[in-house]
């Protein structure tokens, strides 16, 4: 129960769209004081017209309202302060420009209406801010329940989430996200997350299988290839199709490469074919070790001690210009397979190319590929395939320069069917060469390889018996994790929770890191990496804040002795 209403940030007011006017105005008053005490000191010469104390004083003044008009802009655009109440400013006069206000007119002549907004508050972070509208009837909600992508166009900023209460609908906005931005050497796989593209962003291979990369040249696309390639080969069998003989062609002879590496356009065909055989000795494998094991169903390729297995293609629109009807028929029968069943054994598909199309990736591809990236620029066609209709409304924003200085890599990412948020690829750090890296790996033996392993038969693909079994633990797989989705346990942010027990977010905050420091519990971190509690949680924190006030101890204390309470009990 709460006692106090919840706190939504600053409330935007009609008079907060002038206040570029009115900061430029107190600057140059401030900065006026010394030409009026000058002019106060020499206000005989001033009464005597002595020319030298008028234009001396007419200078002091421009050069105040000059100095004042600029410190106002510096303010504004320079300090973190001074942009969070430009950001009042810019979301002002939109409300007003927009006619988001009731007018009261009063009586009278020559006297001005009185407007005033409904409730909007803004909530400002250093990373993110929150934008809450009141939805309790009034005349403008069908209007503030689609505001994310006009907001992203005013404020100049990524539009993460929306957040739905019984009177209030929240935007969240985020911005200065290059500052999430990793190195390549910082580019690793966390089991249970993924790996790590960017802070707080993860492509988690095994619950959105297969990545769709796309980005125009210039924009950093081959950088964040061979980023996932470095990146993915550490941790299993990564095979290379590079139809344009342009970015691979130097590691093709390295011991993690050497026969994985194609060029020519029927090699490609071949080394997709030879990636569904990999797939359908691995399923049978799994299945084997499943009787073996007597387990009911068949599980994930790790829980028999599988490594994962990628195939990637750079270029994928000038493959598939290259290839004539019948070649196009074969690439599509393996890689649709691939993206269908492949998930389950572990067999996963990275496709890059410069821009998506539809004639390139048919319905039932696009459907299979759930992970998408861009970087550098796409057209409005490119955008809709590669995010779909939840980012119909979407503003894309392309950034060529941050700060004045060129920018590479930044682009969006999104699982399909979320909402796509900005992304920067990792960053080359100073004097790194990936060709010195990439000679450093060690190689991964492909035991389901027919061309490392003679026991693989190729005709394995034919076998209906085996088909059958991948197919039936693809759509069990498919069928969990949808059901998972909706049965999932509900998850409160720590805001949340402070707001449920009547504390404060960096109280909270602090003994949820507390709790997890010394290593009584570990919670669960969201997509952007905060703490998400679930309900038993919850009820342990609030638990304990009740405990800390009942014995008036420390929270250290509180911690310690709460927990060694219930290790005794």
């Amino acid at each position: 129960m709460r006692l106090l209403p919840e706190y939504r940030g600053r409330r935007i007011r009609p008079y907060m769209r002038k206040l570029n006017v009115t900061l430029a105005f107190v600057f140059s008053f401030v900065l006026l004081l010394p030409s009026i005490a000058f002019g106060y000191v020499n206000i005989d010469a001033l009464k005597a017209v002595d020319v030298k104390t008028i234009v001396i004083l007419a200078v002091l003044s421009v050069l105040a309202i000059v100095l004042g008009i600029w410190f106002s802009w510096f303010f504004r655009e320079q300090t973190p302060f001074g942009k969070k109440v430009d950001r009042l400013g810019i979301l002002s006069k939109y409300f007003f420009e927009h006619g988001f206000y009731y007018e009261k007119k009063r009586s009278g002549q020559n006297v001005k209406s009185k407007i005033r907004y409904p409730k909007i508050y803004v909530k400002q972070r250093k990373y993110d801010l929150d934008i809450s509208f009141e939805m309790a009837g009034n005349k403008f909600q069908d209007k503030f329940s689609k505001m994310g992508g006009e907001l992203e166009k005013t404020l100049f900023m990524d539009f993460m989430e929306t957040v739905d209460d019984v009177k209030y609908k929240t935007y969240t906005m985020a911005y200065q996200a290059f500052l999430n931005r990793i190195n390549v050497t910082d580019v690793t796989y966390e089991k249970g997350k993924g790996l790590l593209l960017m802070k707080n962003f993860y492509w988690d291979f095994d619950s959105d299988p297969h990545l769709l990369v796309a980005g125009g040249t210039g924009g950093g696309k081959t950088v964040l290839l061979q980023t996932l390639v470095l990146a993915l080969a550490k941790i299993g069998v990564v095979d290379i199709c590079d139809p344009k003989q342009a970015d691979f062609v130097a590691i093709a002879d390295m011991p993690a490469f050497k026969g994985r590496v194609a060029f020519d356009v029927e090699d490609i065909i071949q080394r997709f074919e030879k990636a569904e055989v990999i797939m359908m000795a691995r399923y049978k494998f799994m299945n084997d070790e499943r009787v073996r094991l007597k387990h009911k169903s068949l599980k994930k390729y790790y829980e028999y001690g599988l490594e994962p297995y990628f195939i990637s293609c750079d270029e994928l629109n000038a493959l598939m210009a290259m290839l004539d009807y019948k070649q196009r028929e074969r690439l599509d029968k393996s890689l649709g397979n691939i993206l269908f069943l492949g998930r389950q054994a572990g067999v996963f598909d990275i496709s890059a190319m410069q821009k998506p199309s539809r004639e390139d990736l048919g319905s039932k591809l696009q459907a299979n590929i759930n992970m998408r990236l861009n970087v550098g620029r796409l057209d409005d066609g490119g955008y809709d395939i590669m995010y779909g209709e939840v980012n119909r409304n979407k503003d894309f924003k392309y950034l060529k320069y941050i700060s004045g200085r060129r920018v590479y890599g930044r682009g969006y990412g999104a699982v399909m069917g979320d909402v796509a948020r900005e992304f920067f690829s990792p960053n080359m750090p100073k004097g790194f060469e990936f060709y010195d890296e990439f000679i450093k790996l060690e190689r991964h033996e492909n035991r389901f390889d027919p061309d490392e392993n003679p026991e693989i038969s190729v005709d394995i693909v034919n076998d209906k018996e085996l088909l059958a079994v991948a197919t039936e633990a693809t759509n069990q797989a498919n069928q969990i994790s949808a059901n998972k989705v909706q049965t999932e346990e509900t998850k409160y942010s720590l805001k949340e929770v402070a707001d449920s027990i009547g504390a404060s977010r960096p109280q909270v905050f602090k003994v949820v890191k507390m709790i997890e420091d010394d290593g009584y519990t570990t919670f669960e971190h969201d997509d952007t990496d905060k703490q998400v509690l679930t309900s038993s949680e919850v009820a342990l924190v609030k638990e304990l804040f009740d405990f800390k006030a009942t014995n008036d101890l420390t929270w250290s204390n509180a911690v310690e002795q709460y927990f060694t309470k219930e290790s005794e009990d």
